[in-house]
């Protein structure tokens, strides 16, 4: 099958050509214009425990599904003065309903009177801007929304998730432009130093050029017909270069080695597609399992990464089967022209003594391997994962800047805390004597928890120092709500105000409302383990209650992830095995392969919190540590990882079982296969690595871990693992390596060696 490719390819070569150059057009345009179909966020699940709670909630009290925090502030005005509130109100103008979709309040001191609006000192107020819609539909509209800003002495900060989000999409899709700026010319000096000619180094560039720009340009007609989310780019643009140029970088190396051999042009032509062309397709094959595996979770950003990472693959496999060997047809010796260096490159003497080295002292080099792969593994055991918010941003973003305002200077239960709705199926009141004590009481409970700093409601004031005893400041409360008064002149002016808001905001006929403030941040394990606690509590009797909040959603969004994430395992390592085994036609290659694989992503992971969760390096990647490793970034770096990393695994054995096939010798089939490989495998890790690199010097934390996390492991897999690991493991398994069991060899479909 591929060797007919290769001389359809060759046969057909101008008619190729001219098609990619029609397509091409095409593909540029999408890619110019795909952000536009793409959406934010696509972290939530729907109908998740704190998302019902969040509509339950919102159908009693309205408190809306999301909210953006505009801190305002001023070095000289008093934020309760008459001037301050004046020019807040006239940059907050255009706020009114109907002026913005989804807009539903907009509460500040001035028209609630809620002094937890006026930070503690005295000069900043914050404006609350409530939403009917979820957070990622807002962050849709937060250009328009700075825009509606009146000009204003006032300094302003926006925060909130919205802003937030926006913000990590808005300099992530920054940075992967400046990373492809940075990563082609240093590709190109790869390139130049591995092929030692201008021409043949430019192939595998414009591969993965072709590559990206195609998947970007079908992204775009797919995005209209699908939901996909921002991160789609990142994954697309580092994968796209990374792998496009490793498959063309293979091609290119087989056609010039088939031409030093005699070769003419065609019969290069079809030995490289028949060879390096079958070798790419499985390795394509393994990569897009192992990306498939992000489909399998809920997460929309998540599915998109899968997708895109799948649909790169594709192309780029698509783009090493048809378009480099259409080019190569045309160039034919003039591949080698321009030449900087005499040297072909991939004669292989020295991975030939390499092979010999290693395959001499097999037990010696495994236990070299082991030392050096424990010790960067080590630290992977002390992984703590959690969950980023506006820490993931540079330190002088607004939305970062607003949110450290927000935690340092103001109450936290503004922002913050968990929600712990009280409802009643049958519609009573909660201001009745009865449903107030059992308010009361549950609201104690919910006091004595362990981690809780307060909880904000109507019958859990923080002084009754003016009341005798429970009841009599209950009673005052029905006084209060019948009209008859009873609050008004027994508490200070503050706290009169803020418990009539609460009365009015926080309760409703069938439903009442807590904010529990937790002593740890809402992404804190504390807050969540807090979250999950009172979810158990039992309700006040004839009542249910529903927890939601930042703490509630971040643990329902963990349960998500890792709740699917060992059958996601399950898949990638199982496929991963039946590919090889159908194209290597052995038990122990596969096998060897998945452990080779886990070897390298465990000591990614040492790497992962080495770096980001201890905090080393920290200053030359300029980034504050966050004290833990975000938690997607193991499912991540499992399902890339896994699949990238194969990429060697395949061009290596797949070079050695043809000379196995040749040779029937183990030690001999093994030198070779390294000596035709070793070259191409390095250069192309060293690919991967400069991509990858490229990623950790961008702006977001998140993204800087995934680059270190993948640059590391691919190094380490390129060098370590696959040149001293498994030439030694396959020196200690002689002629065991290319066992089938007969019963076996029967069910498993073959695949033609040419």
């Amino acid at each position: 099958m591929f060797a007919a490719l290769g001389r359809f390819a060759y046969r057909r070569r101008w008619w190729i050509l001219a098609l990619w150059m029609a397509i091409l057009p095409f593909a540029l345009y999408g890619a110019a214009h795909v952000a536009h179909v793409l959406q934010g966020g696509g972290f939530s699940i729907a109908g998740s425990p704190s998302d019902r709670a969040l509509a339950e909630a919102n159908k009693h009290l309205a408190l809306g599904e999301s909210a953006l925090y505009i801190v305002f502030e001023s070095a000289t005005l008093e934020a309760r003065g008459e001037e301050f509130q004046r020019l807040q109100a006239q940059a907050l103008a255009r706020f009114q309903p109907g002026e913005f979709r989804y807009l539903q309040r907009v509460e500040t001191f001035a028209n609630v009177r809620d002094p937890n609006l006026i930070s503690r000192d005295g000069h900043a107020s914050v404006a609350i801007v409530s939403f009917s819609e979820s957070f990622d539909k807002v962050q849709a509209i937060m250009p328009e929304i700075r825009a509606a800003i009146g000009d204003t002495p006032l300094r302003h900060y926006i925060t909130g998730e919205p802003a937030v989000f926006e913000e990590i999409e808005r300099i992530s899709a920054d940075d992967a432009r400046r990373a492809e700026y940075y990563t082609l010319p240093v590709a190109a000096v790869v390139m130049l130093f591995v092929f030692g000619s201008v021409v043949a180094a430019g192939l595998p560039l414009v591969g993965g050029i072709v590559s990206v720009s195609t998947t970007l340009g079908f992204l775009f007609l797919f995005g209209h017909v699908y939901d996909l989310s921002i991160y789609v780019l990142n994954i697309s643009t580092m994968l796209g270069l990374a792998v496009g140029i490793d498959y063309a970088l293979l091609m290119v190396g087989r056609f010039r080695e088939q031409l030093r051999a005699g070769d003419e042009v065609g019969r290069a032509v079809e030995v490289a597609v028949s060879t390096a062309g079958k070798s790419i397709f499985y390795s394509g094959v393994a990569v897009a399992v192992g990306l498939a595996g992000l489909i399998f979770f809920q997460f929309m950003a998540l599915k998109s990464m899968g997708v895109g990472g799948c649909f790169v693959v594709l192309f780029s496999v698509i783009v090493s089967l048809t378009l480099l060997p259409a080019l190569l047809g045309i160039l034919g010796e003039r591949v080698n022209w321009l030449r900087v260096h005499g040297r072909h490159g991939m004669n292989g003497h020295g991975w030939i003594r390499w092979s010999q080295w290693v395959m001499h002292r097999p037990v010696l080099v495994l236990l070299a391997v082991m030392v050096i792969v424990g010790a960067l593994s080590w630290p992977a055991f002390h992984m703590t994962t959690g969950v980023s918010t506006s820490e993931v941003l540079p330190a002088d973003s607004e939305a970062r800047i607003g949110d450290r305002m927000m935690a340092e200077r103001f109450n936290p239960s503004l922002a913050t805390g968990i929600l712990v709705l009280v409802t009643w199926e049958d519609g009573s009141s909660p201001f009745t004597l009865g449903n107030l004590l059992k308010l009361w009481n549950f609201g104690q409970t919910l006091k004595g928890l362990p981690g809780v700093s307060e909880v904000s409601s109507v019958v859990t004031p923080p002084d009754l120092s003016r009341f005798g005893d429970k009841g009599e400041f209950l009673k005052s409360l029905l006084g209060e709500v019948s009209g008859t008064g009873g609050l008004e002149g027994r508490v200070g002016g503050d706290q009169y105000l803020e418990l009539k808001r609460l009365m009015s905001a926080m309760a409703a006929p069938g439903a009442f409302l807590y904010v529990v403030v937790p002593k740890a941040k809402d992404n804190s394990p504390l807050a969540r383990s807090l979250a999950t606690q009172i979810g158990e509590l039992g309700p006040p009797p004839g009542t249910t209650i529903w927890v939601a909040g930042v703490a509630a959603g971040l643990r329902d969004f963990l349960h998500g992830l890792y709740g699917r994430f060992p059958w996601v395992v399950l898949y990638v390592v199982g496929s991963t095995f039946l590919v090889l085994l159908v194209l290597l036609r052995s038990v122990l290659l596969p096998l060897k392969a998945v452990i080779c694989n886990a070897l390298s992503i465990t000591a990614s992971f040492g790497a992962l919190v080495t770096v980001f969760q201890w905090g080393h390096l920290s200053g030359l990647l300029q980034f504050h540590s966050s004290g833990f490793v975000e938690s997607t970034l193991p499912v991540l770096l499992f399902c890339v990882l896994f699949g990238v990393s194969m990429d060697y695994e395949v061009f290596m054995l797949t070079r050695m079982r043809e000379h196995w096939l040749e040779t029937h010798d183990n030690m001999r089939s093994v030198g070779l296969g390294l000596a035709r490989t070793g070259r191409v495998i390095t250069s192309a890790a060293l690919i991967i690595v400069v991509v990858a690199g490229a990623f950790a010097f961008t702006s977001i934390v998140v993204t800087k871990a995934l680059g270190v996390g993948l640059a590391i492991a691919i190094a380490l897999d390129a060098t370590v693992v696959r040149v001293m690991l498994v030439p030694a493991a396959m020196r200690l398994f002689g002629e065991w390596n290319w066992w089938l069991p007969r019963w076996l060899d029967r069910l498993v479909p073959r695949v033609a060696q040419t």
